[in-house]
């Protein structure tokens, strides 16, 4: 057993034997068997112990296990203590949850800490077979059917070649004694459902079901980076960046992929959209201009034959900046706003500029307001009469969703709109013969660069 695991070691590469290692230690059987084959092969490592105040007494002697075996072996030992309770109520997520989120981000400040090179953890392969299996109930993709990987950027699990019967056999033969986690033992979560109810349900249809379907795992891991890297393929013929710093998707491209809705996963997965949100978005490839999904993190927007993607942001719609006189004003952090007013000279000519504009001073009324366009705004386009909704003549202009969004105006006192900013300024405002005094407007956004 212990060859297998130095063989699998070598077939994936997982460790060098001049960095330090460090064990995350429970106390079971498979954490125990995992520190000792560690110290077995020769590699130089710490053990970490996370006391999730859970289980009362047993938690304790869970702790006071480790602190012994961790003793004579000559470990070094670190532990810690969570109110794990607590952390669940106040994040509103599961105690399952709250644990793995508490001590996986542990492990990584004290892998920092003590300049270990990865976190082992001791994963086996009968626990790729019930992660494969509660993939399966859930819902999955592909990946979801490829079960744990030896790696996972500083996670290692060295144990995945070993079945659990094979880690207590290993225990048993270096006479080692571990503990037992009571919850284990009953089925009141998912996990512990599929291990104590269907797995000896499978052995019992066939005994060698664990085998076959680790072996399955193995084989459409392997498939599946012959589809990854098609998939690649698909998804850079379909996605583009655009200058917004969002996302764009060609609806032509999409179904002129070999799958086009693994290719659409594919890619919203990657900005948090849901498996059900993706479905509904596939059946609507030849939705409308204007039709919008949001995810945590980004909003989608169909807009003639393509798809956006941008970042949400929260929704200051309402926000604005008041200018009662010429200055300069912070309307944002990145954004400030210039305003003068001058005689007109004889060599006067209106601004060119797409952030500046030159309007007659004595046509407009302060105080002046800088804000996002909003439904039913309306102005006269310079050079034009009668007046125009701004949404019209955006999508004249063939804007999209998010540049419709984020359109700024300039209004003045009286509620007229002098100025589409970085668009077109309004006939009501603009400079003729007759100007004397020249109002001069400078928008000038400079994006932070992150």
């Amino acid at each position: 057993m212990l060859n297998k695991v130095k063989t699998y070691i070598k077939e994936h590469n997982l460790f060098n034997k001049e960095h330090t290692h460090l064990v995350a230690l429970s106390g079971g059987a498979d954490s125990v068997c995992l520190l000792r084959m560690m110290l077995q092969l020769k590699y130089n490592v710490h053990a970490v112990h996370c006391n999730f105040q859970l289980r009362g007494e047993e938690s304790q002697r869970d702790e006071y296990f480790c602190q012994q075996l961790c003793q004579s072996l000559g470990v070094t030992l670190h532990l810690v203590h969570f109110d794990t309770r607590i952390y669940a109520e106040t994040h509103k997520v599961s105690i399952e949850m709250a644990a793995r989120e508490l001590r996986y981000d542990y492990f990584e400040e004290l892998r920092k800490a003590i300049g270990a090179a990865d976190i082992v953890v001791a994963h086996h392969r009968d626990d790729n077979v019930e992660t494969v299996l509660m993939n399966l109930i859930r819902g999955t993709g592909i990946q979801g059917l490829t079960g744990i990987k030896p790696r996972n950027g500083n996670i290692i699990r060295p144990l995945l070649c070993l079945s659990r019967e094979e880690i207590t056999d290993y225990l048993t033969l270096i006479s080692q004694p571990y503990v037992t986690d009571s919850t284990n033992l009953t089925d009141e979560v998912t996990r512990n459902k599929v291990r104590l109810n269907l797995i000896p349900i499978l052995k019992s249809i066939n005994p060698a079901a664990v085998e076959n379907i680790n072996r399955t795992i193995n084989n459409v891991a392997e498939a599946a980076k012959i589809i990854d890297h098609a998939t690649r393929t698909s998804v850079n013929q379909c996605l583009t960046n655009t200058e917004e710093g969002g996302a764009q998707l060609t609806v032509r491209n999409i179904l002129a992929q070999p799958s086009p809705e693994q290719t659409l996963f594919t890619i919203l997965t990657n900005y948090n959209f849901t498996p059900q949100q993706i479905r509904h978005i596939y059946q609507n490839l030849a939705a409308p201009s204007g039709k919008i999904w949001n995810s945590t993190t980004h909003t989608l927007a169909s807009d003639r034959g393509t798809f956006l993607i941008e970042k949400r942001e929260d929704d200051d719609s309402e926000t604005k900046i008041k200018i009662p006189e010429c200055g300069i004003y912070i309307y944002k952090e990145d954004t400030r706003i210039e305003v003068s007013i001058i005689e007109r000279n004889p060599h006067f000519t209106p601004s060119k500029e797409k952030l500046c504009v030159t309007l007659d001073a004595d046509k407009v009324t302060f105080p002046l307001t800088i804000r996002r366009a909003k439904q039913g705004d309306t102005f006269v386009p310079f050079g034009m009469k009668g007046s125009r909704l701004v949404s019209d003549y955006l999508t004249d202009k063939k804007r999209n969703y998010f540049q419709r969004k984020k359109q700024m105006v300039a209004e003045d006192a009286k509620g007229n709109i002098i100025w589409l900013i970085g668009e077109r300024t309004s006939q009501k405002a603009s400079c003729s013969a007759s100007t004397i005094k020249v109002l001069t407007i400078r928008y000038i956004n400079k994006p932070q660069t992150r």
